[in-house]
């Protein structure tokens, strides 16, 4: 059973940042991003192509039926950053999570394409909507920007998280290479299981 849900892990990892990149790149560059035409694009693109943001890949250790702690999770984030710009952008997640306002998300964390204005909206979109993929991604895209890359690592995030079952069929079975993404997940899982 664990094994099983770790390597949903894996494969939610690898397929959920190739369709959040997927979905994200037709928006990349964009002040704001309406909802409808994203899910327009998810619906009329017979392929989800993705970019290079693919390569990217986070995961996450945690029990996808466990409520996420938002907390520990951010606490977590900012021991770990060693930077003091990273951190103060980590430290400002918690503070955000009850936002309504993109404006105001965007002109704390960002959403550009330096690491520092996209790796804290990736985990702030992920932990905004911990408990849905699809939720998530499109949330990512929505603040507009560099959304490829945000997608893709909420995208990620996401998938680590919630497991490959979390991502729509609709959009994996669209995935541009989606058996050779599976079949490099399927391989860094035989090795972290070895």
């Amino acid at each position: 059973m664990i094994e099983q849900v770790l390597k949903a892990k894996f494969l939610g990892a690898l397929i959920g940042t190739g369709v959040g990149d997927a979905l994200g790149a037709p928006f990349e560059g964009r002040r704001k991003v309406n909802l409808e035409e994203i899910e327009e694009v998810a619906e009329t693109r017979k392929v989800l192509t993705y970019t290079d943001d693919t390569h990217v890949a986070l995961a996450i250790n945690a029990q996808p039926n466990r409520e996420v702690d938002q907390e520990a999770f951010i606490v977590k984030l900012y021991d770990f950053a060693q930077h003091r710009l990273y951190r103060q952008k980590i430290a400002s997640i918690k503070d955000l999570l009850g936002e309504q306002d993109r404006a105001e998300v965007i002109s704390i964390l960002g959403n550009g394409v330096e690491a520092l204005r996209s790796v804290p909206t990736a985990i702030y979109s992920f932990l905004k909507q911990p408990k849905s993929y699809t939720d998530a991604v499109v949330y990512a895209i929505s603040l507009g920007g560099d959304t490829d890359t945000i997608a893709g690592m909420t995208g990620a995030i996401s998938g680590a998280y919630l497991g490959v079952e979390a991502i729509p069929d609709r959009w994996k079975g669209k995935l541009e290479n989606r058996p050779y993404i599976e079949a490099v997940a399927e391989k860094l899982w035989q090795l972290a299981a070895s």
